[in-house]
């Protein structure tokens, strides 16, 4: 018997109604029209990868897409393909009044088939507008950056509020992507949340380039997430499974969530991301600057924010990343900040010059956020201005810049060199500089030598031993120009170079021959002085976060370096380990000097205590972090019996037995600089922040004088910003006292030499910021600058 027709029709019509509102539909296509919707002569896109979050599909060949309905999901996501850029959103919300879900995406023609340049900020924590944002824009611009990658802490509701609305990719006219950190899982329904409702899902990936990138949230935070990392690491996989096998895998997440052997773990799950040819893995949490390449052909790369000093002190940069089919082939940290940052540093006057007949040396310190410099030119002009030389310098490092010139002024003259600058986008910069004037009669310092070593100088001051001169260079640019270099002391020409492992950001110890250093990876080194070869190695912490960045000390033939756990006490003849702390571990890098006293080992970690140890056996006598010592940025300074030391806004002298309070004083200022006070007969002299130098009353801690420097040309103290519209006057090395005067460098590239009471008796325009502690060895004086650049004075009416 035949059923009736409408009884058969009904019943499928309802079937195919129900199997239409149980999917996601939509198209990926190319928005000729940048209208953000699929006209009738716009094509679908095939192959392009949508995601929920837990499903991931390709499109057809039409590209449409149909993905069957999660109640989990929250969005629907594309994966945008190389070469192109969405025409609004990577994402759409999913709602249930929604019927189609079409993304948009246009030729992006910054991308190249081959190659990539990308932005990697992070840590930004701010609701506050900062030139850091003009300067990744227009670098951006003008150097062909593709996109900014933020690697999370954007951070709380005010400054993920504020970055939604002016760092977003309309604004900064690249594609602006963000990643969940652990201050970005705020109140609200659950963590989450107001990411989502600012910046859409919280993991996920696209193309670019060459490279395939995947965010991932970080597991945890100030308030709970709704996500695990079984969910992440299951979508992970299918992800994965849709992209090309060699195609380098860039990994992203607000912290290094992985062991050595780059195995991403859940509760249940887990994922090798090595077996997806990963190349790099990027992350920043830790407010450093970190970067190293060594772990299985994988560049780690860390950087502290933009927009203001790392947690360790380190300096506020952006990361220019670029990438090849083979991974990252380039990492360049930038300074925000800067423009048309151009400083002569010699000749000066006739005491700040280097001339042999009529050869006179020049050297130059320039510098811009935004704009590639392609070539520097100086031209000796006579008194009435018309060019007499010119001479093309050399780049010797990402500051400075050298030549020589031929001079045939007369000694009456007193011509000018004009400075040259040209750059990437086709302009130029020019400044002039007076020298030959009789140098003022209190000048103390005759410039004697300068070199360069071709990489930038931390807080490693010049170790004067013998003959020689030896510092050590940081590399956060995975570059190959982590190394320790001995200089003649006569010449300043290389006598020998060691390379290390990672940077060695703190200054050099000498024992026995030895030149005695501990690189951020925990690795010491023992290398011998007169011929640069390795006598001895230690790996202390495994290289374990965060990044060693203190600076050892060594008494009777023992070095002293670490921190936490792995503290230690080496015998310098041949590495052997006397004894390592168990008392204490956590916190971060104290970048000041650990100190030997009577039997007192001085240490402290960052966001925790300062220690006092036994030296002898190691032990922890007592400890102290009230009252702002937990902030250790800097080290102490002993007398016969008391401690000297700076905690955020207060100056402090304890007995070095007990730790018991003697004096106190608060400040107005910020002490979190990495210098260590000078105690003098009188006065105890201590860096700040953002004040210059201070002096206060060693009896009762009274301030007595203040000397302001000019404002840093970049910015290390932690948390120190130009966004507060605030004077930043940092001085991060610590006050030498020698021929009854002062000798410091400051942040805003000055040399200075004062007298006791304060007042000035010169100051030397280096044009780069100086951080390493002068050294000063009879009548020579020794500097180390940010640049690179080592230079030797004499005083010479002393």
């Amino acid at each position: 018997m035949r059923r009736p027709i409408q009884k058969i029709i009904l019943p499928l019509l309802l079937l195919c109604s129900n199997a239409m509102y149980a999917q996601y539909q939509g198209h990926v296509f190319l928005d000729l029209d940048k209208n953000k919707k699929m006209d009738r002569n716009e094509k679908g896109m095939p192959g392009v990868v949508i995601s929920d979050g837990y499903d991931v599909l390709p499109t057809a060949a039409d590209g449409s897409f149909s993905l069957k309905k999660n109640e989990k999901a929250k969005f629907l996501f594309v994966r945008i393909p190389a070469g192109y850029q969405a025409s609004g959103t990577h994402y759409i919300k999913i709602d249930p009044k929604l019927e189609r879900y079409d993304f948009g995406v246009i030729a992006d023609e910054k991308q190249q088939g081959d190659k990539l340049r990308f932005i990697q900020i992070t840590d930004t924590e701010t609701p506050l507008y900062g030139e850091w944002i003009d300067n990744i824009r227009k670098f951006s611009q003008q150097q062909q950056a593709a996109l900014i990658m933020h690697t999370g802490d954007i951070c709380y509701e005010p400054g993920m509020q504020f970055h939604a609305r002016q760092v977003n990719s309309e604004l900064m006219r690249v594609p602006t992507y963000y990643t969940v950190g652990n201050h970005d899982l705020v109140k609200g329904e659950y963590g989450e949340k107001l990411f989502e409702d600012l910046f859409g899902p919280v993991y996920y990936s696209f193309e670019a380039g060459p490279a395939h990138f995947v965010v991932t949230p970080m597991p945890g935070g100030d308030y709970a997430p709704s996500y695990n990392q079984d969910q992440v690491i299951a979508w992970l996989k299918k992800d994965l499974a849709l992209k090309a096998k060699d195609k380098p895998l860039v990994f992203i997440n607000h912290d290094l969530i992985v062991g050595k052997d780059f195995v991403m773990k859940g509760k249940t799950d887990s994922i090798d991301l090595r077996q997806y040819n990963l190349k790099a893995y990027l992350y920043g949490h830790w407010h450093n600057n970190y970067s190293f390449g060594s772990r299985d052909g994988v560049a780690i790369i860390s950087t502290n924010a933009p927009n203001k000093g790392g947690i360790d002190n380190s300096v506020a940069q952006f990361m220019v990343i670029d990438v090849d089919k083979n991974g990252i082939s380039k990492v360049t940290p930038t300074y925000p900040y800067l423009s048309d940052h151009i400083a002569l540093i010699y000749p000066q006057s006739r005491k700040i010059q280097i001339a042999t007949g009529q050869k006179l040396d020049i050297s130059a310190s320039v510098y811009h956020s935004e704009k590639s410099i392609i070539s520097v030119y100086a031209t000796l002009l006579n008194q009435q201005g018309i060019p007499q030389k010119s001479v093309g310098l050399n780049n010797t490092s990402d500051w400075n810049w050298r030549g020589t010139i031929t001079a045939t002024a007369h000694s009456n003259q007193k011509p000018t060199i004009m400075l040259e600058v040209n750059y990437g986008d086709g302009t130029q910069a020019l400044k002039k500089f007076d020298w030959n004037k009789e140098p003022a009669s209190t000048d103390l310092l005759q410039l004697a030598w300068s070199s360069n070593i071709g990489a930038n100088i931390w807080k490693s001051s010049p170790l004067v031993q013998g003959q020689r001169v030896y510092v050590a260079s940081i590399d956060d640019a995975i570059g190959g120009k982590s190394k320790i270099q001995a200089l003649s002391k006569r010449s300043g020409e290389t006598v020998w170079t060691f390379q290390t492992q990672n940077s060695v950001k703190q200054k050099l110890a000498y024992s026995k021959g030895l030149i005695l250093a501990t690189d951020m990876g925990g690795t010491i080194y023992a290398i011998n002085e007169k011929d640069g070869k390795l006598v001895w190695k230690k790996d202390l912490s495994g290289g374990r976060l965060p990044g060693y960045v203190s600076a050892g000390v060594v008494r009777d033939g023992i070095y002293y370096t670490g921190a936490g756990n792995y503290l230690s006490a080496i015998k310098v003849d041949d590495g052997t380990i006397i004894w390592q702390n168990r008392d204490w571990n956590g916190g971060e890098g104290m970048p000041g000097e650990l100190l030997i006293t009577n039997d007192y080992l001085i240490t402290g970690a960052n966001w925790n205590s300062l220690f006092v140890h036994d030296c002898r056996t190691g032990k922890l006598l007592w400890k102290k972090n009230d009252d702002g010592l937990r902030f250790r940025t800097g080290g102490a300074t002993a007398d016969a019996t008391s401690l000297y030391v700076a905690g955020l806004n207060n100056l402090f002298q304890l007995d070095q037995k007990t730790g018991a309070v003697i004096n106190r004083t608060q400040s107005q200022d910020d002490f979190k600089v990495m210098a260590s006070p000078l105690l003098t007969e009188g006065l105890l002299i201590m860096p700040t922040a953002t004040n210059g130098i201070k002096a206060f009353d060693r009896g009762n801690l009274t301030e007595k004088w203040n000397f302001q420097t000019g404002e840093a040309l970049i910015y290390t103290s932690a948390y120190s910003s130009p966004d507060q519209h605030k004077k930043v006057s940092t001085v991060e090395s610590s006050i030498r006292y020698a021929a009854g005067k002062l000798f410091f460098g400051g942040s805003d590239g000055y040399l200075y030499v004062l007298n006791p009471d304060g007042t000035l008796v010169q100051k030397i325009n280096l044009g780069t910021p100086i951080l390493a502690e002068v050294t000063i060895q009879g009548n020579e004086v020794y500097v180390a600058d940010f640049a690179g650049n080592v230079y030797c004075f004499t005083m010479t009416n002393s």
